[in-house]
C-alpha cells in the first residue's frame, strides 16, 4: 500500500555495478522482491536494444505490449516512440562511455568540460524521468537497476549541484557485485547462450579467458576509483556469499544500505532457495524468465572445467584483486 506521500518524488536507485556473468540478474531479482522495491533489469539497454528491437520483458511479453512498461513510457515521455528515447541512446555515446570515466571523475571534483557536464545533466534528466515513472507505476520507493557498466552508473550518480547544476530526481547508490574472476572467465569462454528475450537466434557474447581477465581487472579498477573519488555512496557483495548464505548476506547488504530494520524484508529467501515472482526486468541472462522457488547452487563448474594453464593466466592477471576480495590464489 502506498503511503500518503508520493514515494516516487525522489526514488532511491540501487545500481548494480560489475562485470557480466557475475550473478547480477539473480541479485537484482532477489532485491527486487523486497517489499517496497522493484527491479528493472539492465535499464541501459532500454533505448539501445530493448525498445528498438522489441525484446521480451521478464514477464514474457514483448516490450511493446507489456502493460507495465507501456504505462512507464506514457508517464515518462508520452510513449516510447519519441525523440527523448532516441536522445538517451545518443547521449550514452557522448556522456557515459567507459573511455569517459576519467573525464566524469573530473566533473565529480568540480572540474571537467562544461559541454560534458551539460550532456551528463541531460542524461540524468532522461533516466530520472524513467526512474520516477517506474516508481509511480509500481508504487515502489527503491529501484534496482542491474545495468552493471561503471561509466553509466557514474554518469547517473554524479552530483552536479556544486556548480549550480540541477539535482537529479533520484538518489543513486552503487553496489559492486564481484565474482571470482576465474569463474567469470570460464563462463564467458563457454559457447554462446541463447537470449530468449531477443529470439532463439540471438545469443549472448563469448570471449576468451585472457581478454575476460584483463577486462575484469580494469573494471574493478574503475569501480575502486569511482568509489574513492566520485562521492557516490557504495557497497560491495560477493556472488559466492550470496548463493552460499543468501539470508545473512542480503541482510548485511540491506543494513549497509540503511534498510536493515524490516523483519519481513527477506521472507522470500530461504537458507538455500529463493521464491521469485515474474518481474518486469529487461535484458540480462535467461535466468530472468525463471520464477517460483529456485534452488541456490553456486556455479563453480570452472573449478574442474577451466584448464590449468588458463586458470594460472587469469590468476596472474587479477591477483591483486583476488587478495583484496578474499579469493584464494589457487
Amino acid at each position: 500500500m502506498l503511503s500518503h506521500q508520493q514515494p516516487w518524488a525522489q526514488p532511491r536507485v540501487i545500481y548494480l555495478g560489475g562485470f557480466g556473468r557475475s550473478g547480477s540478474t539473480l541479485l537484482e531479482r532477489m532485491l527486487g522482491a523486497v517489499p517496497g522495491w522493484v527491479n528493472v533489469g539492465e535499464l541501459v539497454d532500454l533505448p539501445r536494444s530493448v525498445q528498438p528491437d522489441d525484446e521480451k520483458c521478464g514477464c514474457g511479453e514483448p516490450f511493446s505490449t507489456c502493460p507495465f512498461w507501456d504505462k512507464v513510457g506514457e508517464q515518462a515521455f508520452g510513449g516510447w516512440q519519441s525523440a527523448p528515447v532516441r536522445r538517451l541512446a545518443e547521449l550514452r555515446r557522448t556522456a557515459a562511455r567507459q573511455r569517459l570515466v576519467p573525464s566524469l571523475l573530473r566533473l565529480s571534483r568540480g572540474g571537467g568540460s562544461a559541454s560534458l557536464r551539460r550532456r551528463v545533466a541531460e542524461y540524468q534528466q532522461g533516466y530520472g524521468r524513467i526512474y520516477q515513472a517506474v516508481a509511480e507505476v509500481s508504487g515502489a520507493t527503491t529501484i534496482v537497476d542491474a545495468s552493471k557498466g561503471p561509466a553509466h552508473g557514474l554518469a547517473l550518480g554524479l552530483d552536479l549541484t556544486a556548480d549550480g547544476g540541477v539535482k537529479a530526481d533520484y538518489r543513486l547508490t552503487m553496489v559492486n557485485l564481484v565474482r571470482d574472476p576465474r569463474g567469470v572467465a570460464y563462463s564467458w569462454s563457454r559457447r554462446a547462450l541463447d537470449r530468449p528475450q531477443a529470439g532463439s537466434r540471438s545469443q549472448m557474447w563469448s570471449i576468451g579467458v585472457g581478454r575476460s581477465a584483463a577486462q575484469w581487472a580494469a573494471l574493478q579498477t574503475e569501480v575502486a576509483l569511482i568509489n574513492g573519488l566520485s562521492g557516490i555512496p557504495s557497497a560491495r557483495i560477493r556472488y559466492e556469499d550470496l548463493v552460499a548464505a543468501p539470508r545473512p548476506t542480503l541482510r548485511r547488504l540491506l543494513t549497509t544500505l540503511g534498510q536493515g530494520d524490516e523483519e519481513t524484508a527477506l521472507d522470500h529467501v530461504a537458507d538455500h532457495a529463493v521464491t521469485l515472482a515474474p518481474s518486469h526486468g529487461l535484458s540480462g541472462n535467461p535466468g530472468r524468465f525463471r520464477h517460483g522457488t529456485l534452488d541456490l547452487v553456486a556455479d563453480d563448474e570452472w573449478r574442474h572445467g577451466l584448464p590449468a594453464k588458463e586458470r594460472r593466466l587469469v590468476t596472474a592477471v587479477t591477483l591483486p584483486w583476488l587478495h583484496r576480495y578474499g579469493y584464494p590464489s589457487l
